[in-house]
């Protein structure tokens, strides 16, 4: 069977660079990648196309076919400030624009309160030597095609844009569950984190953390670390001066305690908790706004697992462990 659109193909490879052998396929560990749908650099993919399983193939790929042209002016100049925490030179972090898009870039040097950056890809401006061998190519299932990318144990297919050249594992999609260890700053200061060896899991796609978090997660596999800005808009919304309001103390059966949360329950039902902020006679002061309203949220992620949902998890909307607390994180 030849490689052709839509086809699952296995190859081993070795990535080198002026000579340098940059990556490699694992012994044993083949990548695998459907083809067409953009699961490895396009200049490797075009190549490979119409070889057939034994093949072992040569390709050399332009830099406009790979990572593109290196741009000088992808390199810039940060403030330490924007960083929460400490900086290493030569670590990737991520950048997040209002659109919930997320944007990788590497640290180069440090410069007093001036941190040098580059959102170059990694790679770009190099020519790829690939030495490969096709080890196999089936037919994509329905499912593969779906999804645009090859299930199986280990999901090598889709590639991390932000290493090399091979994924890393399963890609984060919606109806996938997460597990995260996260750290959340707000002016600084942090305001909540995972606990050790306890991380967060979420069902991704149905609304369990704020949306900024999950888009900025998005197509991202385990073991990425990532610092995520994420806007009022896309957090807990914009503070509403309105929802600041006074309540009789006689509503409140037990004692009311300044800083503490309660919960209002509507005719329907429905539960809104609220803070109380003071306490005046008979009058008692609330705030309906959520504790970080208005506040811009600083996530440093580190994405620990990811799996396919049960059929029971996607049926409750939630990921199902031993605690099952997921939703009431953040």
């Amino acid at each position: 069977m030849n490689i052709s659109d839509n086809k699952v193909v296995e190859i081993e490879y070795t990535l080198t660079i002026d000579g340098e052998v940059v990556d490699r396929s694992e012994s044993g560990e083949p990548l695998t990648y459907l083809q067409g749908h953009g699961n490895i650099v396009s200049g490797l993919e075009k190549a490979l196309k119409g070889k057939s399983a034994g093949d072992h193939v040569k390709v050399t790929v332009q830099p406009e076919d790979g990572y593109g042209e290196h741009d000088d002016e992808a390199i810039q100049i940060i403030a330490r400030e924007d960083f929460d925490d400490d900086i290493e030179v030569g670590a990737t972090y991520f950048a997040q624009a209002e659109d919930g898009s997320v944007t990788p870039f590497t640290v180069m040097g440090l410069n007093g309160d001036d941190v040098t950056v580059d959102f170059n890809p990694p790679l770009a401006g190099e020519v790829l030597n690939f030495d490969v061998f096709i080890k196999s190519v089936r037919d994509a299932t329905a499912d593969e095609l779906a999804h645009g990318h090859v299930h199986d144990d280990d999901d090598l297919s889709k590639q991390n844009p932000n290493t090399q050249f091979t994924g890393e594992s399963m890609n984060i999609s919606n109806d996938k569950v997460v597990e995260i260890e996260y750290t959340l700053t707000v002016n600084g200061e942090v305001v909540d984190k995972s606990e050790s060896g306890e991380p967060l899991t979420y069902l991704q796609g149905h609304g369990n953390i704020i949306s900024g978090l999950e888009k900025a997660l998005e197509g991202k596999s385990a073991g990425d670390h990532m610092m995520v800005t994420v806007q009022p808009k896309d957090g807990y919304g914009e503070r509403n001066e309105d929802d600041i309001q006074v309540i009789a103390r006689e509503d409140f059966e037990d004692d009311i305690e300044v800083g503490a949360t309660y919960f209002a329950q509507a005719e329907d039902g429905s539960v809104t908790p609220f803070t109380v902020m003071g306490l005046d006679g008979d009058d008692v002061t609330v705030d309906f706004n959520p504790p970080l309203a208005g506040e811009v949220l600083n996530f440093d992620v580190t994405i620990k697992s990811v799996r396919d949902a049960t059929e029971d998890e996607l049926a409750h909307g939630h990921a199902h462990g031993e605690d099952d607390d997921q939703d009431d994180e953040f």
